[in-house]
């Protein structure tokens, strides 16, 4: 096991199957590549933080085993789990000394608050691991990005949202994925969380909304601040992706598919029909037709922006058996989607690239009966999932998404 620069971690081991073994349980120090178990760095807040391990301090005692060696030490830890208590002995200043004891964290607690790279980068996380997928990404720990761990608000002071959805007037927006099938229950109990690798057993649906809300940080706002709800990526109109929680959290953002699926909310006014004066803010110029997002451009990450629909004229069509009119989506949320749902089906690949269609082959535009959604895997809309939501709407290019993803997937 290589510690070098690397975290200190338990692995929870099963009795099923120790080819399962992940990260459990963190301490959250760091030590040398071979040689004494010198402590190099502690986490700030972390489980040897709190013990009063320090930088510096050699560890020679762990529940009163004597350490020789960094590899000593690691595989006394190999067979931890979360929550497990340690009485430490340290070397320090020529002195030993026994600290607090170390109960150690939940591997899964530190990586919803390890800093990812202080700038826009191109990958996204998926139990505490970075998945490449090319393409403008801020997480909850970049500048500029939107925390869905947060327990306050995050525009205004305060904590509870201000019109919380029913059941969601509580500081956390987020939770554990529940109704994990019997045989994978334990093993994430075990782990204390839904770690990288058992991700793929549980995960198989992506769930499409529209935001109504004109920009991912608007959308944020009516997500976090208002509604105290949460959704894995928002996709901003000039195709920046903001991933809110890591991918193994349970959002709140489709209801009875929350506990299998990954939400994403497209930045999208939504139909002509739902907001009033709404088809004023298009209008043509020389290149096309455009969107005017007024005062709410200032919180796109490019502010001059422009907002154009990949199609120039407006798409009408039935959801939920009413007629809705509304302009697309643009090039850039589509090149980025594309690029995202690749990166997904990578390390979930029980998500199929396919939607639900009828027996012609065009998109079934109305909420599936309970029991096709639950055999279903792969992509799905609002609207397949809820018969009170019309999103992705009519314009959603449901072939650009799925034929983009084969095209790219085929140059592998």
């Amino acid at each position: 096991m290589s510690i070098r620069a690397a975290l200190l971690l338990a692995f929870a081991l099963t009795s099923s199957s120790a080819a399962l073994a992940a990260p459990g349980a963190y301490l959250g120090a760091t030590l040398p590549e071979g040689g004494r178990p010198r402590v190099g760095r502690v986490v700030p807040g972390s489980p040897a933080a709190k013990a009063g391990l320090r930088a510096g301090d050699t560890i020679v005692e762990l529940n009163g085993a004597k350490i020789q060696s960094a590899a000593d030490l690691c595989a006394l830890l190999g067979m931890a789990y979360p929550s497990q208590s340690f009485q430490v002995v340290v070397e320090r200043g020529g002195l030993r000394q026994r600290l607090n004891a170390v109960g150690l964290g939940a591997w899964s607690d530190h990586w919803r608050r390890a800093p990812a790279a202080p700038r826009v980068g191109s990958a996204i996380y998926l139990g505490g691991r970075a998945v490449e997928i090319n393409a403008p990404v801020l997480t909850w720990r970049d500048p500029g990005g939107y925390d869905g761990y947060s327990e306050r608000r995050h525009f205004s002071e305060g904590v509870l949202p201000t019109k919380p959805a029913a059941g969601c007037n509580e500081p956390q927006r987020y939770g554990q994925r529940r109704n994990l099938p019997p045989e994978l229950a334990p093993v994430v109990q075990s782990r204390g969380g839904l770690t990288y690798d058992l991700a793929a057993l549980q995960i198989d649906q992506v769930v499409i909304h529209y935001d109504v809300a004109w920009t991912s940080q608007n959308c944020f706002k009516v997500l976090h601040d208002i509604r105290g709800l949460s959704c894995h990526f928002l996709l901003d109109v000039d195709g920046t992706l903001y991933q809110t929680l890591d991918l193994s959290d349970r959002a709140r953002h489709a209801g009875g598919a929350n506990d299998r699926s990954i939400g994403i909310e497209i930045a999208h006014p939504g139909p002509l029909e739902l907001t009033r004066d709404l088809a004023a803010r298009y209008s043509k110029d020389a290149q096309g037709v455009r969107f005017d997002l007024g005062p709410l451009a200032k919180g796109v990450r490019a502010p001059d922006y422009v907002v154009r629909p990949a199609r120039s004229e407006p798409v009408s069509g039935e959801v939920q058996g009413k007629r809705y009119t509304m302009y697309d989506y643009t090039d850039a949320q589509y090149e980025t989607l594309i690029k995202l749902i690749v990166g997904l089906r990578k390390v979930l690949p029980r998500i199929r690239n396919a939607y639900p269609m009828d027996v012609e082959g065009a998109v079934v535009t109305e909420v599936l009966p309970a029991d096709q959604r639950a055999k279903w895997s792969g992509l799905l809309g609002h609207y397949h999932v809820s018969g009170a939501k019309q999103d992705p709407g009519p314009a959603f290019n449901w072939i650009r998404l799925t034929q983009g993803v084969t095209v790219a997937e085929s140059d592998f």
